[in-house]
C-alpha cells in the first residue's frame, strides 16, 4: 500500500471529474484502489426536514467513496452494479466521513464495504457497493 503521503497526492478520476462532489462540498482525502476516505460537511443543504443529514446525501457520500477507491489508478472506469446501505444512526455532527475499503478485486468485479461515521465517530451507515470494471477509458 502506498505511504499516507502517496494516497493523498494521487491524482483521482472521482474528485477530478465528478461534479456532485463539488456540488455536496466534499473533498477525497485518500483514494487508493484498497481504501478511500471522504469528507462532506452537514450544512443546511445537506439536511432532511428533521435536521439531521438526509439519506440521499449520506448515500451519495458513500458512493463517491466506494467510486473513488473503485476507480483509483484506472485507465478504464469502474460503474456500480448493486448497492445497499443500512442507515443506523442519524447524522447530526459534522463532516460525515465515507471509508472505502475493498473487499473483492476481481478482474471484471469489484466489492467495497463502505462506513459512514460522523464527526463524533458514530457509526451513521453502512453499505456494500459492487462495480463493473469497464472497458470505457477514463478523461485525464
Amino acid at each position: 500500500m502506498a505511504s499516507p503521503e502517496t494516497m493523498r497526492n494521487m491524482d483521482n478520476y472521482v474528485a477530478k471529474h465528478d461534479r456532485l462532489v463539488r456540488h455536496l462540498q466534499m473533498e477525497v482525502e485518500v483514494a487508493t484502489p484498497e481504501f478511500s476516505r471522504v469528507t462532506m460537511p452537514i450544512s443546511e443543504h445537506h439536511k432532511n426536514g428533521m435536521g439531521v443529514a438526509h439519506g440521499g446525501a449520506i448515500f451519495a457520500l458513500a458512493d463517491v467513496a466506494f467510486g473513488a477507491a473503485a476507480n483509483a489508478g484506472r485507465k478504464t472506469g469502474v460503474v456500480s452494479l448493486t448497492s445497499s446501505i443500512e442507515f443506523l444512526n442519524p447524522g447530526r455532527v459534522s463532516p460525515l466521513v465515507g471509508e472505502a475499503r475493498v473487499v473483492r478485486a476481481g478482474h471484471h468485479v469489484v466489492s467495497y464495504d463502505v462506513r459512514i461515521l460522523d464527526g463524533d465517530g458514530a457509526l451513521v451507515a453502512r453499505a456494500v457497493s459492487t462495480g463493473f470494471v469497464t472497458d470505457m477509458p477514463l478523461p485525464e
